[in-house]
């Protein structure tokens, strides 16, 4: 007998679905939490990649006010409404932020340069608009930001012990309990909890190390490391 509709696998980003329902709806606690996860990872993400301070706050500042409905001539839909889910909301919204960053540039860079058309008229709207954009694929910041992440984690899981990785493996790939790698080692349980944990410090300061070593000007934390690898970068 076939499977009712209720029972059909959930979402992958449900959860983030959910804070975008609640926050949409003003949720005060959904509120909260998108601008206390959001608006301090997308800053540092745009300054991980070259712009300004100032310019990346004012940047997602505006972006986040639009997730709510406020746009620059009043209330437009809340952008966040056209969240569907189909990828997290952090790779959702680092997309967003930094294509509409890409996008004042090209702006910026074609001001005061721009061809005149046929059908102006005064009426038809921003010229620029009919310029053919640049490519400006929404994967740029995956394949730059993936590309380092991808080699500062495996730096650090090169720097760790053969028998220390081992365990990890066992722990986390092939989920063998701690107790059942006690014994495997004839050491006690707590020696291999101790040993993961330190591992587990031991990657994190590795990696944060090796990023900050390979682009100086990169403000990620680690938290937001996890974030991106979330997010679906390809590492």
């Amino acid at each position: 007998m076939s499977s009712p509709t209720s029972e059909i696998k959930p979402l992958k980003h449900a959860e983030d679905l959910d804070l975008v329902d609640r926050a949409v709806a003003g949720d005060d606690d959904a509120v909260r939490k998108f601008q206390s996860e959001y608006q301090p990872m997308l800053e540092r993400v745009m300054m991980s990649r070259g712009v300004d301070r100032i310019q990346a706050e004012d940047l997602v500042a505006d972006v986040v006010a639009e997730c709510f409905g406020a746009g620059k001539k009043g209330q437009t839909r809340p952008l966040l409404e056209k969240f569907e889910g189909r990828s997290s909301l952090s790779t959702w919204m680092i997309r967003i932020t930094w294509n509409r960053w890409l996008d004042l540039k090209r702006r910026d860079k074609f001001r005061g340069e721009l061809p005149t058309f046929d059908d102006d008229d005064g009426r038809s709207g921003d010229r620029f608009d009919k310029l053919e954009g640049e490519n400006l694929g929404e994967n740029v910041i995956d394949e730059d930001l993936g590309e380092l992440m991808g080699r500062a984690i495996k730096t650090a899981f090169d720097s760790l012990e053969p028998e220390v990785l081992l365990m990890l493996k066992l722990s986390y790939l092939h989920g063998i309990s701690q107790s059942v790698i006690a014994l495997m080692w004839q050491c006690d349980q707590t020696r291999v909890s101790r040993s993961l944990t330190a591992a587990r410090e031991k990657i994190a300061s590795v990696t944060m190390q090796t990023i900050k070593e390979s682009d100086a000007s990169l403000e990620l934390e680690w938290e937001d490391f996890h974030r991106l690898c979330a997010a679906g970068l390809d590492l």
